[in-house]
């Protein structure tokens, strides 16, 4: 089943590339979609591969890469049909850490204008003991894809109670994930760590933003994490008081507002 969803307009000025979370979907970003609309901005995204309604195995990935290659698929797509527009990235959470790990591999360098990243998977909310690595990594030979919860709670996505009521209820969020995804999802944030200085070779423009009181992933990795990059690279915002889902948050239209004006900046 294709799980690519377009939101375009006509006469745009720029395209983006929408790379969702661990355990949701693309249709949570429709709101994103209309707001870019109205700033005549298209909007493309998919179900990254074992979410939502894609056809692999929900929760389950063999490798990281395999995030980075449907990017790159995606990419290639959106290239092909719209080739005289202004092409952004953005990631939220896990698509947050999967779009900077894919800055850090492309291969073609002048694909991109801009790139959005708000509260990245770069780090975890909670310590991950070290015998909890060591198992995964010998599970991860064994039994792949046996799955465990994520232990994400619809509560601390949002401080709004209407988007966790809908989160919680979302037939097409999937809260388990496999052996293999939680090895693979914590070598690729060691990866993103050490191989951070090529991004700065693309001198990329890049918003940063990251929730305050995010509970899923720490909001100080974030900020060491630009502290790596080139200053004149990044426009960063730590957000105080706000959860993990920055575009979910009663102050959305704040942030939305300005990740719409910055891309429309950036396409002049």
């Amino acid at each position: 089943m294709e799980t690519i969803q377009n939101f375009t307009v006509q006469d745009a000025k720029a395209i983006v590339l929408v790379i969702h979370g661990s355990g949701e979907h693309i249709g949570r970003y429709k709101h994103l979609a209309e707001w870019l609309n109205n700033y005549k901005i298209s909007m493309v995204g998919g179900d990254l591969p074992g979410l939502g309604r894609s056809k692999e195995k929900r929760g389950h990935i063999d490798d990281f890469n395999d995030y980075l290659e449907k990017v790159d698929e995606w990419l290639t797509d959106i290239k092909a049909r719209y080739a005289n527009l202004p092409i952004f990235l953005f990631g939220h959470s896990m698509g947050g850490l999967i779009v900077l790990r894919y800055l850090e591999e492309i291969k073609d360098k002048g694909t991109l204008k801009g790139a959005i990243i708000t509260s990245p998977g770069i780090s975890i909310g909670v310590d991950i003991p070290k015998w909890q690595l060591i198992t995964a990594g010998l599970l991860k030979k064994i039994w792949p894809t046996f799955r465990l919860k994520s232990g994400i709670m619809p509560h601390q996505v949002s401080r709004s109670p209407e988007i966790v009521n809908q989160y919680d209820k979302d037939p097409l969020n999937y809260e388990k994930v496999s052996i293999s995804w939680f090895y693979e999802f914590q070598k690729a944030i060691d990866e993103v760590w050490e191989k951070v200085d090529r991004i700065n070779t693309l001198k990329l423009p890049m918003l940063f933003l990251q929730a305050g009181a995010d509970q899923l992933v720490k909001p100080q990795a974030a900020r060491e994490f630009v502290e790596k990059l080139n200053s004149d690279q990044v426009e960063y915002h730590h957000i105080p008081n706000l959860y993990h889902e920055i575009i979910n948050e009663p102050e959305k239209e704040i942030y939305l507002q300005m990740i719409s004006e910055w891309i429309i900046k950036k396409t002049n």
